[in-house]
């Protein structure tokens, strides 16, 4: 695992006794941000498939993807260790229209159904991430048209977190130092201290696999590394 730093912008606020303070303080004030993130390999991996189906009717659609979509699942199922998990994210049914074309200064026909698509997505969550190109090969060959994307992530992320808000407060009292010393002020202690945004994980992501992913016989894929970053905002008095 390794580490890096991004240092934010500082900002700096000398306030005026009373001024965006509480009636009575007189206060001043020193604000900085900082930011810390840490790099590490990913754990798990989230993958989604699709079967999308096109019928003269409605039940013809439906059991079409009823049939591919319980030989996909059969196939990932048969390739999933136990913890990781196969859920339905989404399944819908819709009517195809048609619309007519019209010549100048006719008025334009109502569309037609012509047609309907059931599609059914399901995602498979594995920490066996060494076998994600393998689950995609499988799922297409089972019969899945559609992989929408890929992404790895953290299945325990805390660890890290705590790490990267070290790294952010660490770079929020450096810089609080140096403006206290550039200013020739002297820091009097914290009067707060925030986090800016909620920590979040920034998994690598693949999308669009589509007719690509089809055409290969063994999809590569490289998991690559993801970042836990976090931001803390301190607010120092000074005198």
């Amino acid at each position: 695992m390794r580490t890096s730093m991004h240092v934010a912008a500082l900002i700096l606020a000398l306030a005026a006794p009373g001024a965006a303070q509480q009636p009575g303080c007189d206060r001043r004030t020193i604000s900085v941000n900082g930011r810390g993130e840490v790099k590490a390999d990913p754990d798990l991996a989230l993958l989604h498939f699709a079967v999308e189906t096109t019928a003269a009717t409605a039940a013809a659609a439906a059991e079409q993807n009823a049939q591919i979509s319980g030989k996909v699942g059969a196939a990932l199922k048969a390739m999933i260790a136990a913890g990781d998990k196969i859920q339905t994210t989404s399944y819908s049914l819709q009517p195809r229209y048609d619309s007519p074309r019209r010549d100048a200064g006719e008025v334009p026909a109502e569309p037609k159904i012509v047609g309907y698509i059931a599609a059914n997505e399901v995602q498979v969550e594995t920490s066996a991430i060494a076998n994600a190109g393998k689950l995609i090969d499988a799922a297409i060959a089972a019969g899945a048209n559609r992989v929408s994307n890929l992404s790895f992530t953290l299945r325990d992320r805390n660890e890290y977190v705590r790490k990267a808000l070290d790294q952010a407060g660490a770079e929020a009292k450096a810089q609080a130092d140096a403006a206290a010393h550039a200013l020739n002020v002297r820091i009097k202690q914290i009067i707060s201290a925030t986090t800016m945004a909620p920590p979040i994980i920034q998994p690598r992501v693949y999308e669009g696999f589509g007719r690509a992913a089809m055409a290969q016989a063994n999809t590569p894929v490289e998991p690559g590394e993801v970042s836990v970053w976090a931001e803390l905002n301190v607010v120092y008095e000074i005198e």
